[in-house]
């Protein structure tokens, strides 16, 4: 132990009085507190600016620049998202741009087809109770995720103060989705995972042991319980303790781990633990799921708090686990570690003790809220995170007279998901790919579904049930088509008659023809995964369907893409011209772009979406397919190659190979930029039938882990 102010060890008396100090400072605070019960809600993937950026007061923005520089308005967003922007640890780079905030729109789905998901936020009126929760007690401006990444690696921060260096979420090799994120995933689950800070990421399966809060607590005898969906349903990969192998292999995951329906009847009986956990599935808000519905299940939750015993004695902190791919204004802090801080998000206090109306600036992160905990219950931290984020204190005042309960009243979800549908620019005569809606029966009888029509150039079809009938909880979609007609803006109405009581359900519906057609729709033009300095060069034709001549007026391509094209100045109408696109990578990873070209069309400007993967380790060949081989013998060794494309040393860290499948190798950690290995791959089926498995690499390149898909048939 070291004094900071003159940099030399502390003397023993000195290093055990300091000791002493901190101890006496941790039981301080828990003697003198009244809190008792810390909740700690996590909800999904919104952005501060998404939710809270008309909030009075606050820092948020309504409008928001692209990638292009121009600055549009946010639009207003729908109750059901029906896109799901990307939200993981490429698109969090590639949207802040080194703190420029401007590039949401090359991210998965944040700008499909000129709709920009990603540019859209709720108003008073969508999240009226969210807003209620923040006039009356804190809503804090200044809080972060704790990482780039995504959901996974966020809710493991919510424990632990780390996620292992788990930075994306669990796979299964074999194709098949995923319906829990833990301990239990099939043998073949995969999560990548950093695992220096060199960046080496190797393919783990989804069970870690590591420290958590529910550790240090269980030594401290502070009781705790994580309230989760159960195995089976929605929201069950929420469910994080899954993902710690000596909670989930103990008694602790049938004793402490509880279904996310329990926690109102533990509120309304004062049952609650010290600390509680509090995830759902379906009411989530993470998209497709209804903000509206989330909303409604966190008030419900929070009136059985609030008409409980243990209200005066709690804190709640509700907090949404990263940005969702939704433009926020605000550029992170400086990175604490390699894994963040990443995107700003809403965060509300709710406590009789927190300073009613206040809006807090101070830094917060996730971590904030376990060091809340630890100083509350006298534990140590975990990690030098929470040992150094803030701990929210300064929102609270112990001394005043206690907030009373605000009761909240669940609000009526709309019918539709809708209010606007926009369709941007489609080429005259020219159907666009559909866009849909949500119908959905939040009653508790059936409703019947009417007519269901769509004026202007407009089409609607319907997908949902045959007999006109929707059961109490369930949803359908209609899609809708877009085929303008005539040049300039158009629009029509979706009405749809049910027989709930706010019928006829109107969806105000608008796009623009245009006289441009680009040869790709979204998700635009993909170069799949190309060596590191290696070139590659596609196409996109632009042709002019109108009957005046176009004059092309800028051309950007934006990320690491440039262009050419031969369609000069102007393009006479009927004239088809050509744009080669060019990537060259220069990191490796996930790389997102924008072509976007300037010109004097009404729907100008036309953006097409560009994704590519810059590769250092390049295995040669993606499949190895083996012969018919007799069950329990062994099949000759077939050899494929790891080469570096890269432009420095690549550290092969591990090649593993699972199933029916072995595998020998000469790779190392600083392979030169060129060096090759040789990979030896065994085939010893233990069952006839068609076999499968896999190769992974895991390196120090950004798209590790590389997978090769292996396979061969036992006889």
């Amino acid at each position: 132990m070291f004094d900071p102010q003159y940099k030399r060890p502390l003397s023993r008396i000195s290093w055990i009085l300091a000791c002493v100090l901190a101890l006496a400072a941790i039981a301080g605070a828990q003697n003198n507190s009244p809190i008792k019960h810390v909740v700690f809600i996590i909800k999904e993937n919104r952005s501060f600016d998404h939710y809270f950026g008309t909030f009075p007061g606050a820092n948020g923005a309504t409008t928001g620049p692209l990638s292009t520089g121009q600055v549009i308005p946010l639009q207003h967003a729908q109750d059901i998202i029906t896109k799901d922007p990307g939200h993981g640890w490429p698109e969090s780079i590639a949207a802040i741009d080194g703190g420029l905030m401007d590039r949401f729109d090359v991210i998965d789905s944040g700008n499909v087809n000129g709709t920009l998901e990603a540019y859209t936020q709720m108003q008073q009126s969508d999240i009226p109770n969210y807003f209620n929760y923040a006039f009356n007690f804190v809503l804090a401006d200044n809080a972060f995720s704790d990482t780039f990444a995504g959901s996974f690696s966020a809710h493991l921060y919510d424990i632990a103060a780390q996620s292992d260096g788990v930075i994306d979420q669990p796979f299964e090799t074999s194709g098949a989705k995923l319906h829990t994120w833990g301990c239990d995933a099939p043998g073949d689950a995969l999560v990548p995972d950093v695992v220096d800070t060199q960046m080496d990421i190797i393919g783990e399966f989804p069970c870690f042991d590591f420290p958590t809060m529910a550790d240090t607590m269980n030594s401290a005898g502070v009781t705790w319980r994580y309230y989760a969906p159960t195995l089976g349903h929605q929201g069950y990969v929420f469910s994080v303790y899954n993902a710690v192998n000596h909670i989930y292999n103990s008694s602790y995951w049938t004793t402490n781990v509880v279904s996310d329906t329990q926690f109102i009847t533990d509120a309304l009986s004062g049952n609650l633990p010290a600390m509680s956990w509090l995830v759902t599935g379906a009411a989530s808000e993470h998209p497709p799921n209804s903000t509206c519905n989330g909303e409604n299940w966190t008030v419900n939750n929070l009136n059985a708090l609030m008409q409980g015993p243990d209200w005066n004695s709690t804190a709640v902190f509700l907090v949404w686990d990263d940005f969702g791919g939704f433009y926020d204004h605000v550029a992170p802090p400086p990175p604490i570690d390699q894994f963040g801080l990443g995107i700003r998000v809403p965060f509300l206090i709710i406590s009789p003790y927190v300073i009613p109306g206040h809006i807090s600036h101070t830094q917060y992160e996730f971590a904030s809220v376990l060091r809340f905990a630890e100083e509350t219950f006298g534990l140590p931290a975990l990690t030098q995170r929470d040992a150094n984020a803030n701990d929210t204190q300064d929102s609270f005042n112990y001394t005043q007279n206690p907030n009373p309960p605000l009761i909240l009243t669940p609000r009526a979800c709309p019918v539709v998901s809708a209010t606007q549908m926009n369709f941007s620019g489609v080429p005259v005569n020219v159907s666009a790919p559909t866009q849909s809606v949500t119908v959905s029966n939040w009653g508790t009888t059936s409703m019947t579904i009417g007519q269901i029509t769509a004026t202007g150039d407009f089409q609607a079809t319907s997908k949902c049930p045959g007999n006109h009938t929707l059961a109490p909880g369930a949803s359908c979609t209609i899609n809708v088509a877009f085929k303008p007609t005539a040049m300039g803006p158009r629009s029509g109405a979706l009405t749809v008659n049910d027989s709930a009581p706010s019928s006829p359900q109107i969806v105000n519906l608008a796009g623009i023809g245009s006289a441009v057609q680009l040869s790709a729709w979204y998700p635009g033009v993909n170069f799949g995964a190309k060596g590191l300095g290696t070139s590659t060069t596609r196409q996109l034709t632009y042709k002019n369907v109108g009957s005046a001549p176009i004059t092309i007026t800028n051309v950007q391509a934006i990320g690491n893409y440039t262009q050419s094209n031969n369609c000069g100045t102007t393009v006479a109408p009927g004239v088809t011209c050509t744009f080669n696109i060019t990537y060259i990578p220069t990191y490796t990873g996930l790389v997102f772009g924008n072509l976007a070209i300037t010109d004097t069309d009404v729907a100008s400007p036309h953006m097409t979406h560009l994704g590519a993967w810059g590769q250092a380790a390049v295995p040669s060949t993606n499949n190895l397919k083996f012969p018919t081989t007799s069950v329990g013998t062994s099949s000759a060794p077939i050899n494929m190659t790891l080469t570096n494309h890269g432009f420095g040393p690549l550290n092969v860290v591990s090649v593993v190979a699972n199933g029916d499948f072995s595998q020998t190798n000469n790779c190392t950690t600083g392979m030169a930029v060129g060096a090759t290995c040789t990979i030896s791959v065994t085939f010893t089926p233990t069952a006839k039938g068609t076999r499968t498995g896999t190769v992974a690499f895991g390196d120090n390149d950004f798209t590790s882990p590389q997978l090769v898909k292996l396979s061969g048939t036992g006889n």
